[in-house]
């Protein structure tokens, strides 16, 4: 067993310069908490496994596949495999959530 408190994590800020935080990272799934400052946004991207993000706080927008969605604490959206996404925080809002993609970096 492995237990971790997302508290107790420290933040790295990746490739585009998003506050994250690695929970896990594995062959089956990495799942990272970001963290994205009033009005920050993750450019259009894509990766070559299922993305599902679950929101635990604010407010803003995610964007798949060319179909854009508003989400808040406890949304839930899926992405799959190859396909174009990017989220933005609301102009007024932090956005907090989990990026869980499976299989994970590492596979």
């Amino acid at each position: 067993m492995k237990h971790v408190n997302m508290n107790e994590v420290l933040p790295v800020l990746n490739k585009y310069n998003v506050s994250a935080k690695t929970l896990v990272d594995h062959d089956n799934a990495t799942i990272k908490n970001l963290f994205l400052n009033k009005g920050q946004a993750i450019p259009d991207h894509k990766v070559p496994m299922d993305v599902t993000f679950f929101i635990l706080e604010g407010k803003g927008s995610i964007t798949i596949g060319g179909e854009t969605v508003k989400v808040k604490a406890l949304d839930c959206v899926l992405c799959p495999p190859d396909t174009f996404m990017s989220v933005k925080a609301d102009d007024d809002s932090t956005l907090s959530f989990l990026n869980i993609k499976t299989p994970g970096l590492k596979a």
